[in-house]
């Protein structure tokens, strides 16, 4: 046996090291079966998870954005979700290219490797990268309709509001506020309003197809724009307000289906639809206020000159009357809208808050901006007036009113009764206070009357007859407006011109006489001193010899003992010294004299005493005288007397009073 060392033979440095050659014995080692096996549970255990995440980002794809707001809270942590995702995938691909450019792996290998890696790793990566922008966007704005209804078919001239309240809400769940609305209803790019809140109404005069916009501003400087496609089929006759209510006169119009409204001849208006024809005018309007709520029908049949006819249809809904949105109402001078052309107008809006523009349009063509507006009518027609009234809040009250200018009418024989004459050229002239009571009249039948009294104090009637009271000094117009079966219409203006009092110190009696003794009640409240305030009144009655001055106030009341004509004499009298003075007579009558008296028995056996009562009697007698027939007399009032001697006697009592009046009364008195 050789006595040499065994030698040891080293790895190669180009080689694997021995445990590395070891492990890689031990995989060669492994039977291909059991090695398949391993790989498809480690690709289980990989690939599940990669297929649930693909699953979740295709879930959040779906239910993201959302403009309900539902799912809200799964938001965040979906997001956070692909970013941990992305930062996994990114480390098991990193761990997946270490060992795919292992030593000892071939360079085709590697390259299959690393393709097999990218494919496994970018669908992840995309996911994880666009799934949080896509969910992260913002909703879907849209503009919606919510009047009409839907399913109602679309006829012109047509009001549709149009609401952004859903979008609006989408923002806020953004942390974004809208501070204001652009709208532009016919898509011809001009702003036709603006409105803080989300909701807006347009009006469309004719059938077609028209693109609405509207551009909202918000509070972080950016704009967002949405629009909306809508489609009116059909044109018939219009009517305003847009929105009709309950006991307010609405507006119908064929004027817009006509080329020359000089070829109407006349439109029959049936406004429920019930064959019977309500209205007949040769105008292309007519005005109609409804009563109750609800849909109803209309027709309107326009007949025109060349003898052809076209009947028209549509449903409208009457409405509850919607209140405007703060306090506001219109004032028009005059208050009774319909007159002859030309027909001149002020309107006024008044209000309990602060406002800013008005606007007004008098359907005729004009506009105008301000809080008071005057327009004048210059042509036959129905007018709807409507004011857009803006709050400076922000919130928008739309007003309207109807003005009808017709024919004129000719009352020639027109005249008037009643408290005061009315001078053609000078109208009334009255002083303070000035009760007005005017009551027209003509020899044409079927007359309307109606009365203005703008400026009185207190109006008691206006319908035909007039009773109006003007106690504030001034210049007024008085105007009747007559209107006859036919609708033609006569205002006439009476001028009023109430002057200052002058000084009166009046005295009113209640009652003015009567029978003495009488109880009148004086009152001199309406005494007048212009200029002057008065301090107190002395009264004389002249009833009394000495009939002393009495300090009292404006109303008293004194008792007339005796009958007679009496002065009672006021005086008033001033803070600086002055003194006014007014009489007036009464005369106090005597009460009637009229002889009455009644016995205590009418009838017995002699001697019968008989007592006689004369309390039965009326007036004021001085002289009284019994005769009782027995040649025996009496002055007493109620005396005694004894029938001695059988026989039927006559007693007579005669009164004669301080005026000579006398009166007699007889009495029979059987004696047995």
């Amino acid at each position: 046996m050789s006595d040499k060392p065994k030698q040891v033979k080293k790895p190669s440095i180009d080689s694997l090291s021995s445990t590395a050659q070891a492990k890689q014995a031990a995989i060669d080692n492994v039977p291909p079966e059991l090695r398949k096996r391993m790989k498809m549970i480690i690709l289980f255990f990989i690939g599940m998870p990669y297929v649930a995440y693909v699953i979740w980002c295709l879930f959040l794809i779906s239910i993201f954005p959302n403009r309900t707001g539902a799912f809200q809270t799964l938001l965040m942590p979906a997001v956070m979700s692909c970013g941990i995702a992305a930062l996994v995938l990114v480390i098991v691909g990193l761990l997946f290219l270490k060992r795919i450019m292992r030593k000892g792996v071939p360079n085709a290998g590697k390259v299959m490797g690393v393709i097999r890696l990218l494919l496994f790793l970018i669908p992840g990566l995309a996911l994880s990268g666009i799934v949080p922008t896509m969910i992260m966007r913002e909703p879907s704005l849209i503009l919606e309709i919510t009047s009409p209804g839907p399913g109602v078919k679309l006829i012109a001239p047509l009001a549709i509001t149009y609401n952004l309240e859903s979008s609006v809400s989408v923002l806020e769940r953004r942390g974004l506020s809208v501070l204001e609305y652009s709208w532009d209803f016919d898509g011809d790019g001009e702003e036709n309003d603006k409105t803080v809140l989300p909701e807006a109404t347009g009006l469309y005069e004719r059938q077609g197809a028209y693109v609405v916009s509207v551009v909202m501003t918000l509070n972080n400087n950016t704009k967002r724009k949405i629009s909306k496609r809508i489609a009116i089929p059909e044109e018939v006759f219009s009517f305003s307000p847009i929105r009709p209510g309950v006991d307010e006169p609405i507006r119908f119009s064929v004027e817009r289906l006509v080329d020359d409204i000089e070829m109407i001849t006349e439109v029959q208006w049936d406004f429920d639809a019930d064959d019977i024809v309500d209205t007949v005018s040769d105008l292309p309007d007519a005005v109609h206020t409804y009563l109750r709520t609800g849909t109803v029908g209309v027709i309107a049949t326009v007949k025109l000159n060349n003898q052809t006819q076209k009947t028209y249809e549509r449903e409208i809904e009457i409405f509850e009357p919607q209140p405007p949105p703060f306090p506001v109402k219109i004032i028009s001078e005059p208050s009774i809208l319909i007159g002859p052309a030309p027909f001149g107008t002020i309107f006024r809006v008044e209000s309990e808050v602060d406002l800013g523009d008005v606007i007004w349009e008098f359907g005729d063509g004009e506009k105008k901006r301000g809080d008071r507006v005057g327009h004048t009518f210059q042509q036959r027609g129905v007018y709807q007036v409507s004011a857009r009234v803006h709050a400076t809040s922000g919130e928008v009250a739309q007003l309207s009113n109807v003005v009808r200018v017709v024919d004129n009418l000719k009352l020639p024989d027109l005249a008037f009764d009643g408290s005061h004459t009315v001078d053609d050229k000078n109208g009334i002239v009255a002083e303070v206070p000035v009760t007005i009571n005017l009551k027209p009249r003509s020899t044409m039948p079927l007359i309307d009357f109606k009365w203005e009294a703008p400026g009185a104090t207190s109006v008691g009637s206006t319908d035909h007859e007039l009773q109006a009271i003007y106690r504030r000094p001034g210049h007024y117009d008085i105007t009747l407006i007559a209107q006859d079966p036919e609708g033609k219409v006569l205002r006439h203006i009476i001028p009023l011109t109430v002057e200052p009092p002058s000084t009166q110190v009046k005295i009113h009696m209640n009652p003015e006489g009567g029978i003495a003794p009488l109880e009148v009640r004086f009152d001199a409240s309406e005494t007048v001193i212009p200029n002057e305030e008065i301090s107190g009144f002395e009264w004389k009655f002249g009833d009394t010899k000495s009939d002393a001055p009495q300090q009292r106030g404006a109303l008293v009341e004194h008792m007339f003992e005796v009958p007679g004509t009496f002065t009672v004499v006021l005086t008033a009298f001033t803070t600086s010294g002055k003194s006014f003075s007014s009489d007036k007579t009464i005369v106090i009558r005597a009460p009637v004299l009229d002889a009455c008296a009644v016995p205590s028995r009418s009838s017995g056996k002699a001697p019968l005493g008989v007592s006689f009562d004369t309390s039965c009697t009326t007036g004021n007698a001085v002289e009284i005288n019994w005769n009782f027939g027995d040649k025996s007399e009496s002055d007493e009032l109620n005396p005694i007397h004894v029938f001695e001697e059988s026989g039927t006697y006559r007693v007579e009592l005669t009164l004669k009073d301080a005026v000579g009046s006398t009166s007699s009364t007889t009495i029979k008195i059987t004696v047995e």
